[in-house]
């Protein structure tokens, strides 16, 4: 029973797909990957590091803001 649906799913993704355009930014991904001092580069500014410092740092004042907007609406702080 899944298997088809699983099917239709993926038929449906596919077409969805099919209709939306190509990133923009695909040929400077692909430019990107062809610099020889990029691991250079990132051993000096370990970009990872910092993006996933980044998204915590997001994610932690996302908490804030959401918990703010709960103690608001139930009257826990005005």
């Amino acid at each position: 029973m899944l298997g088809w649906m699983k099917e239709i799913l993926d038929k449906f993704l596919a077409g969805v797909l099919s209709k939306l355009p190509l990133s923009p930014f695909a040929e400077t991904i692909s430019a990107l990957g062809s610099m020889p001092f990029l691991g250079y580069l990132n051993w000096f500014f370990p970009i990872g590091t910092f993006l996933k410092i980044g998204s915590a740092w997001l994610a932690a004042i996302g908490v804030y803001y959401l918990y703010s907007v709960i103690a608001r609406w139930i009257k826990l702080i005005s």
